[in-house]
């Protein structure tokens, strides 16, 4: 009877080890990661050349944005177009920004929290521009592809996604005209979409019931230069004096890494509701893991930058102005900015909007792994933020029914041996 006993316990133990071995398994095989093939091969095939508007360049940039549409609409979304001019650049050509919506439940309603995650696709016409910005565009469809493939195992979500690919980031000033909020700065293709796109399209589908607030907008440009020699990161001399001062913590984490380039820049302004998203964005970072990919925090502390009555202070603030988060902020909207610090780091200090932003200098497997990381925090924090519910909402749920399933299948087998 004892030894019987014994055999018992030993089968148990053996189940339970059995158990652990194949959970483990599980888990490691039903965590969700980003495709960096996918986004390899749309870097290569799409972002790798100049997406510039002069006449030898458009057959590319063309061929770019007909991309981002095809993605958007393979993917399920609701995709347009948005046609605009820009004076400033051209007095008789048209550019277009793509748009995909992914309809929540409450999309038409007062509650529906919107969310957006915009990139902008051209190039200034010196560059391949695969960082600046291939790899937000690359991103932002992996972004896609993840959540409307958790859509497609059950996921309902209550707020509406915006996606954004905008053209002329790199081109057109404001200057001179009624609303023009920023001092020469181009970002046309978002500052139109706000103004003409964005009130006739909300008036459209939520007539009086237009959301009072949205969750934000997440703004992803240069984000793909990650670099862990020593000194690969610089400060900008206009702010070198600055820095420290307003953001101490994250100062004293760089220089602690003998700066550098190892991490991403998250831009935000502390006073406003960009605070929100920002803490999500970090919140779903450090979940991740992969610690050798860090994150710095940069909180601003203005609200509006033509708010600002200095104009020493508005030129240090212009380097973190330089991207189409800037034009949502001056329209009252909460967005943070992502992004890897462009022409302040490694490879880019030389090749920022210059012919080696290419394939041979950029695309590398610690690059893309890097952009990696960062797109999974941007699926977890729009994932979260959409209010997603139904059979397919908890992943690891899902697993663990999978490998629960598995051993009692293998519990089974033994048992007819």
């Amino acid at each position: 009877m004892h030894l019987n006993h014994r055999r018992l316990c030993y089968k148990m133990e053996s189940l339970y080890l059995i158990y652990c071995v194949l959970n483990s398994l599980f888990s490691l095989l039903c965590v969700k990661s980003a495709d960096t093939k996918y986004m390899e091969t749309s870097i290569r095939n799409y972002f790798s050349n100049t997406r510039h508007h002069d006449p030898e360049y458009k057959e590319y940039k063309y061929a770019a944005k007909e991309y981002i549409h095809g993605e958007f609409l393979r993917h399920g979304l609701t995709t347009e177009y948005h046609t605009f001019q820009e004076q400033s650049v051209s007095n008789t050509e048209n550019f277009q920004s793509v748009i995909g919506i992914a309809k929540g439940t409450n999309f038409g309603k007062a509650n529906d929290l919107i969310i957006g995650l915009g990139a902008h696709y051209d190039t200034v016409n010196e560059t391949k521009g695969v960082n600046d910005n291939g790899a937000g565009v690359a991103a932002m469809l992996e972004v896609v592809r993840q959540l409307t493939d958790r859509n497609k195992n059950g996921v309902k979500r209550k707020n509406t996604i915006i996606f954004v690919a905008f053209d002329l980031e790199e081109y057109g000033s404001c200057r001179g005209t009624s609303d023009c909020k920023l001092p020469d700065v181009p970002l046309a293709g978002s500052r139109h979409f706000l103004k003409e796109w964005l009130p006739p399209w909300l008036i459209l589908n939520y007539g009086n019931a237009v959301p009072a607030v949205i969750h934000g907008v997440i703004i992803l440009d240069s984000m793909m230069n990650y670099n862990t020699s020593a000194r690969s990161q610089t400060i900008p001399l206009q702010i070198e004096d600055t820095f420290e001062t307003a953001f101490p913590e994250s100062y004293a984490s760089i220089a602690s890494d003998n700066f550098q380039g190892d991490f991403l820049n998250l831009i935000y302004r502390k006073p406003t509701n960009d605070s929100y998203l920002a803490e999500e964005f970090l919140k779903s970072w450090g979940e991740l893991g992969k610690a050798k990919y860090e994150i710095e925090s940069l909180p601003l502390t203005f609200t509006k930058f033509s708010e600002i009555p200095s104009s020493d202070e508005k030129n240090i603030l212009m380097n973190f102005m330089r991207s189409d988060h800037g034009n949502f902020w001056e329209s009252d909207l909460p967005a943070i900015w992502l992004t890897d610090s462009a022409d302040s780091r490694g490879d880019m200090i030389q090749c920022y909007h210059k012919e080696c932003d290419n394939l041979q200098v950029m695309l590398t497997d610690e690059n893309i792994n890097f952009l990696g990381k960062t797109v999974d925090a941007i699926v977890t924090t729009i994932h979260k933020l959409s209010e997603p519910s139904g059979s397919g909402e908890n992943d690891a749920s899902r697993c663990n029914q999978q490998t629960l399933l598995t051993i009692l299948t293998y519990i089974i087998y033994t048992k007819m041996m």
